[in-house]
């Protein structure tokens, strides 16, 4: 895999970027629409998303298979526009190809903490909703520090989401600790206690 971080992106990028949105969608709605957007109504979406990159508003890490070049992932970072808050990135639409889960995500992971630390950040946030993989990012570092139980809604009924945080530099120090990314599960789930 080739992992590249375009400050724009060629009508092609943009192209194979919504085919990767929309394989995924097909099979889950977790990035926040429940079928293909396709060409029609992904481009537009897509060249104001480039022109948010050209401003340095955002930054995406493509990720490309080494054979054909094409985009099999991608993860969105876009670093808090007031002054107060320069210190926090937001890390949106991380999304993986699904023929290529579980080739390259801890290594994605290590180039979205490394860019969020280049460019100045201390505090990288997301948000994920219940039905999407909320176990894996806090086996990544992340903990809760919100959660709205009416998120987004699917089939007629309310999801929660929730809000995660994490220090890139406690995430970094407990790699070079033990050699993993990943952090043993948390003793005190708090969705185990709500639920009960």
């Amino acid at each position: 895999m080739r992992y590249e971080w375009p400050r724009e992106l060629s009508e092609q990028d943009m192209r194979e970027m919504i085919e990767l949105m929309d394989a995924v969608a097909v099979k889950e709605q977790t990035l926040g629409f429940y079928e293909p957007v396709g060409l029609e109504k992904g481009l537009p979406l897509m060249r104001a998303f480039d022109a948010d990159l050209r401003k340095g508003a955002l930054h995406v890490l493509a990720v490309r298979d080494d054979d054909d070049g094409r985009i099999v992932g991608m993860v969105t970072l876009a670093r808090a526009p007031l002054p107060a808050r320069r210190h926090i990135v937001d890390m949106r639409r991380c999304v993986i190809a699904p023929d290529r889960r579980g080739q390259f995500l801890l290594e994605g992971w290590a180039e979205a903490l490394h860019k969020a630390k280049e460019i100045g950040c201390e505090v990288i946030t997301l948000e994920v909703r219940d039905d999407g993989p909320v176990g894996l990012w806090e086996r990544l570092g992340f903990r809760e520090y919100g959660r709205l139980p009416d998120y987004a809604r699917a089939d007629g009924r309310a999801v929660t989401g929730f809000y995660l945080h994490a220090r890139i530099a406690d995430i970094l120090a407990h790699f070079e600790t033990t050699g993993s990314w990943l952090h043993e599960p948390q003793q005190d789930d708090a969705r185990a206690v709500a639920a009960s």
